[in-house]
């Protein structure tokens, strides 16, 4: 990967339902209305890792909206995706986003959590493998 990869997220190209679909990092247009889908799903992207049922059984009209809204297709062709699809363009999506998610969208869920991230590295800080 180049510097400038690193720097400019590059689409990912993936197959959906049959046809070539490009996740590309979210145009400032799509921002607003993307913010407003994943907001409730957002305490479940931290951590170590995201429980994709648990994620779906409790937001997924909302992750799915997002998902439509990042990759400009209307909700019903997200909605008629195989499962294993839709959790690997949700997961793309988040992936070709991920700096837009480490700078905006975790200090929002810090914030919503009370600064529970903050703390918690403050509390961790200094801390090797061998002196915990």
């Amino acid at each position: 990967m180049s510097d400038l990869d690193k720097l400019v997220p590059q689409a990912v190209e993936i197959s959906l339902a049959g046809e070539i679909v490009a996740i590309k990092p979210l145009k400032i247009g799509q921002m607003p209305a993307f913010l407003r889908a994943i907001t409730p799903v957002m305490q479940q992207l931290g951590g170590n890792g995201i429980d994709w049922l648990a994620l779906f059984g409790e937001h997924g009209d909302d992750l799915l909206t997002a998902v439509s809204i990042a990759i400009g297709k209307p909700r019903a062709w997200v909605d008629a995706l195989d499962a294993d699809e839709a959790i690997l363009v949700a997961a793309k999506v988040i992936e070709v986003n991920a700096d837009f998610f480490t700078r905006t969208v975790m200090p929002r869920l810090n914030e919503q959590m009370g600064g529970l991230f903050a703390q918690a590295s403050k509390a961790t800080a200094g801390l090797t493998p061998s002196s915990t």
